[in-house]
């Protein structure tokens, strides 16, 4: 009886362990299920937000990068930070032009040709100084062409001239003018008169002139060395394509290889002289500001410069009070006139997404088009690139200088190119070397000219 009690005790023990690993199966199988379905949730709940965050982002505006040394006291800081500011309202959560500032031309010019280098370059810049070419060799560049012929509106904005002027052998466009050019100089009319001179009709009464405002008691020429030699080499350009048919030709030229000719020495014999004799002794070695500050503080009495300066003369924290009423402008003896289109705005967004390139080219038609365009005619005196943008009678009224420069323009016998535009940047440069030598007669006008077309040949 014992016995078999035994075994019915031991068959219900039996029994209920079984019956508890079941019921710890199944509860183990609940708290799995639930600790799948806590996961699911989280995994449920990090996608979405990371859905959130994606929506977010893509909420954000494309950036468009850009580069300019427009900025500070240059003569079109104002326009350039009016139109970006446009630009990026009009665009509002769409693009948004993000601008890196280089303080000078020289600054931007090194800084953009490194970021070239390794094919770093913003989405929009001016190629000057050969950068353009340097974008199109490693494959940044964008021909802008077919954009242009696409889009009438703009076409006729930019304009064929403009166009063709930067127009490869190809027929690719790989930049757009951001200004139409035509350079004279400006004089000190009170100057002048007190010197008894008009301004000159030939380089021998140019000569005679400066002779004339030295015995007076004037500085004749704003002249610098440094930076890109730039108010220097406005009249060593008007030298050079004032001198008959070969001269002309001869500065109308890209990227000419020699420079041993007979006009580009007769010009430089004529500035040895100006540097040695009718200049301020600041000259050598001079940046523009230099020779900015000294024509508009009635320090000189003559400046080659382009209409963008004009705003300067009524603006009394850059010129003396009154100047704008002192200021005349003539075209160079013989009747020379710098006439050109700037190199102008390159698009660099090869490889780039096709929201970014969309973003740039839509910046770059918003840079070169009306708005654009009137904004710096009206704040920075520079030309529009057409005739589709007319200047109105009240801007000729109050802007008599550059009204009468455009008059002049008519007349102008010789029309050129100037330095920076025909020539290779380390030609540029070499002139800026070799000035100060010139004018302490440790070079002949001969050896200069040398110099300039060894760099051009192996700059080639």
């Amino acid at each position: 009886m014992k016995k078999r009690l035994t075994k019915a005790m031991t068959l219900l023990l039996a029994l209920t362990m079984i019956m508890s690993l079941v019921a710890c199966g199944n509860k183990g199988s609940k708290d799995g299920d639930k600790e799948t379905n806590t996961n699911k949730t989280e995994d449920s709940a990090e996608g979405k937000d990371k859905e959130d965050k994606s929506e977010e982002a893509s909420s954000e505006p494309i950036e468009i990068s850009y580069a300019t040394f427009m900025v500070g006291s240059h003569s079109s800081a104002s326009a350039e930070e009016e139109v970006i500011n446009a630009f990026n309202e009009k665009y509002e959560g769409k693009y948004k032009v993000v601008v890196e500032e280089l303080p000078s031309d020289n600054a931007f010019v090194d800084k953009m040709k490194i970021l070239a280098s390794s094919q770093t370059l913003p989405d929009v810049l001016i190629g000057k100084n050969g950068i353009r070419e340097l974008a199109i060799e490693n494959g940044q560049a964008v021909n802008i062409k077919p954009f242009l012929e696409e889009d009438a509106e703009w076409m006729k904005l930019v304009g064929e001239d403009a166009m063709n002027y930067n127009m490869e052998e190809d027929g690719s466009v790989y930049s757009i003018s951001n200004q139409r050019q035509i350079i004279g100089y400006f004089y000190n009319k009170d100057m002048f008169t007190a010197a008894g001179i008009t301004p000159a009709k030939t380089w021998d009464e140019f000569m005679s002139n400066n002779a004339k405002l030295k015995e007076s008691g004037f500085t004749p020429l704003a002249l610098m060395t440094g930076e890109n030699a730039w108010t220097t080499n406005l009249w060593l350009a008007a030298m050079i394509g004032t001198d008959g048919a070969a001269g002309n030709a001869f500065m109308n030229t890209s990227y000419p290889t020699n420079y041993s000719n007979s006009s580009v020495i007769k010009g430089l014999e004529m500035l040895k002289t100006c540097l040695k004799e009718y200049t301020t002794p600041d000259a050598v070695g001079a940046i523009y500001a230099n020779a900015a500050n000294n024509f508009e503080q009635g320090n000189v009495a003559i400046i080659a410069n382009g209409p963008w300066m004009c705003p300067d003369f009524t603006d009394e924290t850059k010129s003396i009070p009154g100047f704008g009423d002192k200021v005349g402008v003539a075209l160079y003896p013989e009747d020379g006139l710098v006439s050109q289109f700037e190199v102008g705005y390159i698009l660099c967004t090869n490889g780039k997404s096709e929201e970014e390139q969309k973003g740039a080219l839509e910046f770059l038609k918003f840079k070169t088009g009306e708005y654009a365009q009137s904004v710096f005619l009206e704040k920075a005196g520079v030309l529009p690139l057409t005739e589709n943008i007319e200047l109105s009678a009240e801007y000729k009224a109050a802007n008599p200088i550059l009204a009468e420069l455009i008059e002049l323009s008519g007349s102008a016998k010789y029309t050129f190119e100037n330095i920076d535009n025909t020539a290779l940047s380390a030609v540029v440069n070499e002139t800026a070397v070799r000035y100060p030598e010139l004018a302490y007669d440790e070079i002949t006008p001969e050896d200069f000219a040398g110099y300039l077309t060894k760099v051009a040949e192996l700059s080639k």
